[in-house]
This record gives C-alpha cells, structure tokens and sequence, in this order.
C-alpha cells in the first residue's frame, strides 16, 4: 500500500517505490537528453580547434571539463534546484526523496552523480539495474550511499472533501464543552472521512466507532444516543475549526487594535508633528 506525506500546504502525496523499468525508463530519457548535449559539444569543439590558437593540450582539457560539467555538474545542479526530478523523472512522475520521504539536498545529490557516473555511465547501467532487482524500492549503489530513492508521486489534494456540519448535530455541537484535539487524532479523523466511501462496510464501520471513542474523550456532554460515528467525527472537526477560526479572528482584532495605537499620544494630547 502506498506510503503518504503531508505536505506544509496540506496537500496529500501518495508515494510508492518506483519500479525498475520506471527508473530505467527516466534514465533512458536523460541519457537521450545528455547524447544530444554530447553531440552538440564534440561538434563545437573542432569548430573551436579551427577557429582559434588553442593547442591539442587545451582542446584537450575543455573536453575534459565539459565532460565532467555535463555527466556530473549537470545531474547535481537538476537535482538539487528541482527537489530530485530530472527530465526523464519528471516525464514518468518520478522523484528521487531521502529514506525518511524528505527532499533531497545538495550532498544527497553529489553522492548520486559522482557515484552514478561509474555505474551508470562507465558500466552501462548494468550495475545499477543488477543493484537496483535486489532491494524492494530499486535503489542503486547511489542511492545506498546518499540514502535516498526513487518513488512514484500523485497529487490527491482534491481528493479530500470539505469539512461539514451534520444538521442533526448543529445544535449539540454548539454548546458542547470541546477540548483541543491532538494533531495526530484530528488528522487520522480527517483521512477517514476522505476514505471512508472506499473502504469495505464492516472495516469502515468499526473504524469508526474507534476514532469516535478517542474523539468522545475531549468532547462533553456525548452526542445525542444513537449517532453514528461518521457524523459525530464530522461534527467534531468541524466544530474544532470553526472555535479555532474565531479564536485566531478575534487575535487579529486585538492585534490590530494594539497596533492602531501605537501611533496615538495619551490623554488626547495634540500631536506636535
């Protein structure tokens, strides 16, 4: 099952290990992408050789660092400007994140392009790809070394309906005595209502009737006998922001007040300016 992340602008990221003959895929396409560079450089180069004084040495040693600009210079700049996706990442929807699902950063992708020179390019890709059939989430030896991998990303930030207020609980949920809710508590309740039309009766149900009783521990009175638990954890969260929206207006307010002040001389006193 596909793991997910939250991101800090609420959207949901399903990601999943990328497969082999994805990677292969976005590498197939980079590699495309780097030939044409390739051919662009070994035809500019002659062309220099005719059109100035250089010496063989110094031709020499400007393909030497066009070389090592393009094969790893390149791939460490893309890598670490775009979050880990490539041309050839994202044409399939791939992206390179660290173990722990985060992005990747500038030493995560000099490990990968130093490291992948060798088994990607030197090698042909024949180590990688071996590496990369033994291991669950198709990390190659640069992926070891840097600690990241390859996964699978698909936006599901509209999947995720709105907050509602049941009208049968409009009136109970008014004047009930609410808590602050652990973030963890609220989120899972928020995933379950997104879920819930997907998941089987009996699992959907029972869920339910868990999430309702930890949710029933920071609310008082109980709902009115008889609610069923998708509508009381609507009821809830729905409540939890609204009482949290009006407290962070009436901040502002206070906020905006105090700041209206700042400029006002006490006791009507004129100002001199």
């Amino acid at each position: 099952m596909p793991d997910e992340i939250l991101t800090g602008e609420g959207v949901a990221l399903q990601i999943s290990p990328a497969s082999v003959l994805a990677r292969a895929a976005a590498w197939l396409i980079d590699a495309v992408a780097t030939a044409g560079v390739i051919l662009v450089t070994f035809i500019f180069v002659p062309l220099l050789w005719e059109l100035s004084d250089f010496d063989s040495a110094a031709l020499r040693a400007i393909l030497y660092v066009a070389i090592v600009v393009l094969f790893i210079g390149v791939p460490i700049t893309v890598e670490t400007l775009s979050r880990g996706r490539s041309l050839g990442k994202l044409a399939l929807g791939l992206q390179i994140v660290r173990d722990d699902g985060g992005p990747v950063r500038l030493r995560h992708a000099s490990v990968r392009a130093l490291v992948g020179f060798f088994e990607l390019w030197m090698l042909f890709g024949g180590l990688a790809f071996l590496v990369s059939m033994l291991n669950d989430r198709g990390k190659r030896v640069g992926d070891y070394l840097a600690g990241t991998y390859a996964i699978r990303v698909r936006s599901t930030a509209d999947a995720r309906p709105p907050l509602y207020l049941p009208a049968e609980l409009a009136g109970w949920a008014a004047l009930t005595d609410l808590r602050p809710l652990p973030s963890g508590l609220a989120l899972r309740a928020r995933q379950f209502l997104s879920r819930a039309p997907r998941f089987p009766p009996t699992i959907r149900h029972r869920l339910g009737l868990r999430l309702a009783a930890q949710l029933e521990l920071f609310v008082s009175p109980a709902p009115p006998w008889g609610t069923y638990p998708e509508p009381f954890i609507a009821a809830v969260l729905y409540e939890h922001r609204r009482r949290e929206q009006l407290a962070q207006d009436r901040l502002n307010q206070r906020l905006t007040a105090q700041l209206s002040g700042i400029n006002t001389l006490p006791y009507s006193i004129d100002d001199p300016s």
